[in-house]
């Protein structure tokens, strides 16, 4: 029995201790975008955007302290932030530089998660004689960072497949498709940037295991057979996958789009609402409805990265496929981590009823304070 006592109470340990880190990253990618391009001379221009955030963590770029970046603040330090991200950018072999373009100053993007700062580089080298790239800017800063590289081809056209570009990690090739040189690191594709894009994404992973508290440890009184419960899982996720699939596709393909100011709260609300009804239960039956419901909003959550590269129809498909299933096999993990550590709990009705009581309560609470933040565009806790 102390055996049994111990292992519920270290399983409901690990939960909480999942629930209550989670909040430490919100699901925002922190994201760079390169775009490389081969002049007709074979020498290489590289586009940078970057977004403010970023350098503001990097460089403290809010110089009043307001929590607003100005025009005014990025532009007296314009040659600061062109030095240091052109200090992240390293051709290879060593000997071929990136400078400055000439004639490009910087300038400001605005996308759909916020405003970026574009910068041009350019080097003298051909891309056959450094034809590899490595990226460091926030290395050791934000572990999440990373730049997403495209490059041109030959006709003017976006090429696929988008490279991962991470701060520390291996340099990748400029070069198109089929001449890179045999010993370079296979790309991560857009498969990896799914996957990536949840696994970091806390308030997606919050949303889920919300969802599967009370299907695997019960409510009170609750009975479920093995097989009964699987079918809930599988009903609760696959609905959630059917409804962020749907808004994910329509978003990427540029034929439905809500700003980030609308659905960041909206993510968040799905949050309280779903660890409401674990708490009070208010959806019954129709769980599986409102997971599809709350997927639709998840959705527009994930097409981040689809939303600021330009593919052709056929290509964008192929991404569009494969983010998606990078996005299922990352829900997958967090489904299967969520069922190894609460599946012990089943057999101890206390501890399961305590763990449902509180991770659905600090889910509740933090995604309240996720709205807070989102609504009000300000960071309520120094996390």
């Amino acid at each position: 029995m102390r055996h049994g006592t111990g292992l519920a109470r270290l399983a409901a340990g690990l939960a909480l201790t999942v629930l209550a880190l989670s909040p430490l990253r919100a699901h925002q990618a922190s994201d760079a975008y390169l775009r490389a391009a081969i002049a007709d001379d074979g020498t290489i221009a590289l586009r940078v955007d970057v977004a403010l955030r970023d350098l503001d963590l990097l460089l403290e770029l809010d110089q009043d302290a307001d929590g607003r970046l100005r025009w005014g603040e990025v532009r007296q330090r314009d040659a600061e932030i062109a030095a240091r991200v052109q200090a992240a950018l390293t051709l290879e072999p060593e000997r071929c530089a990136l400078r400055p373009a000439d004639g490009q100053a910087l300038t400001l993007d605005r996308k759909a998660d916020g405003t970026y700062a574009r910068l041009h580089y350019a080097s003298g080298c051909r891309a056959a004689d450094a034809p590899r790239l490595a990226y460091t800017l926030l290395s050791g800063i934000d572990p999440t960072h990373r730049g997403l590289l495209q490059r041109i081809g030959s006709d003017g056209q976006p090429a696929a497949p988008l490279l991962s570009l991470a701060p520390g990690g291996a340099a990748v090739s400029l070069l198109p498709a089929g001449t890179a040189s045999p010993d370079a690191p296979p790309p991560s594709g857009f498969f990896a940037d799914g996957l990536h894009h949840i696994l970091i994404g806390a308030d997606h992973v919050l949303f889920l295991v919300c969802l599967l508290l009370p299907v695997v440890l019960g409510r009170t009184g609750e009975h479920r057979s093995g097989r009964s419960l699987a079918w809930a899982l599988v009903g609760l996720v696959s609905a959630f996958t059917v409804g962020h699939s749907i808004t994910l596709g329509l978003a990427a393909w540029r034929l439905l789009s809500v700003p980030p100011s609308v659905i960041e709260p909206l993510i968040a609300a799905t949050i309280a609402l779903a660890a409401v009804d674990n708490l009070r239960p208010w959806l019954g039956k129709r769980r599986s409805v409102a997971a599809l419901a709350f997927g639709l909003i998840h959705g527009f959550g994930f097409a981040g990265p689809l939303l600021e590269i330009e593919l052709p129809p056929a290509a964008m498909a192929w991404a569009l496929l494969q983010f998606n299933l990078g996005v299922e096999a990352g829900q997958l993990l967090v489904v299967m981590l969520a069922l190894a550590l609460l599946w012990p709990l089943r057999r101890h009705g206390i501890w399961a009823r305590r763990t449902l009581a509180g991770g659905s309560l600090a889910a509740g609470v933090m995604a309240l304070v996720w709205f807070g933040e989102r609504v009000l565009d300000t960071r309520l806790l120094a996390l």
